[in-house]
């Protein structure tokens, strides 16, 4: 995973570095979400709701997820950083939750932060973007966007779906990898399955 170009001591920076599977033992946390006790899993079919605890929002997805933890320290404090993440025929699913300090948020709009963290998705990755629009979720500011990932050697295009919905001082990121994710049918079910609540409220 690339490192962010978006400048530092923003707060931001920390928030669109995104944990995979790929990095190197020791640097990232990995473990089988089926190894955590009390996460809700109740099936629809061959797919699952799936809402661990703390995470405040539920997904459906055809199995059960890995997840991947990191905590970054930056300038404006502890980012945690959170993924759960699988791969459902030539598709990746993933949401991941970015927990950053709360006074990124007081001293930067919403505005700002979602689109800090499109822009520092796209570029962590190379990629080109191919559209993005601003829209609500649940009534909090939220970004859809996809983009054209590089192409590896021996390995067909892929373009990824994503979403990110801010909710207080938490970055939801979904996010869909497969060769056309505009017509994929898991990649659409699992947007639509997600949804989110606010502490203090009911699931």
């Amino acid at each position: 995973m690339r490192s962010s170009r978006i400048s530092s001591g923003t707060g931001i920076e920390p928030a669109v570095k995104r944990a995979r599977p790929r990095r190197a033992p020791g640097v990232w946390v990995v473990l089988a979400a089926a190894a955590l006790g009390a996460v809700a899993a109740h099936a629809i079919g061959d797919w699952s709701v799936f809402s661990p605890p703390e995470g405040h929002f539920r997904v459906e997805l055809p199995g059960l997820p890995e997840l991947v933890t990191k905590a970054r320290l930056t300038p404006l404090g502890e980012v945690h950083e959170t993924r759960y993440w699988l791969r459902t025929g030539d598709a990746e699913l993933a949401v991941e939750m970015h927990d950053m300090p709360s006074v990124a948020t007081a001293v930067l709009s919403d505005e700002l932060i979602l689109d800090r963290a499109l822009e520092g998705v796209i570029e962590n990755e190379g990629g080109t973007r191919i559209d993005a629009r601003a829209l609500t979720v649940q009534g909090a500011p939220a970004r859809e966007f996809s983009y054209r990932l590089p192409v590896r050697p021996g390995e067909p295009e892929r373009i990824e779906r994503a979403l990110s919905v801010l909710v207080g001082a938490r970055l939801y990121l979904l996010t869909g990898i497969t060769a056309d994710p505009a017509t994929n049918p898991d990649v659409a079910r699992f947007f639509a399955s997600f949804q989110f609540w606010r502490n203090g409220e009911d699931p």
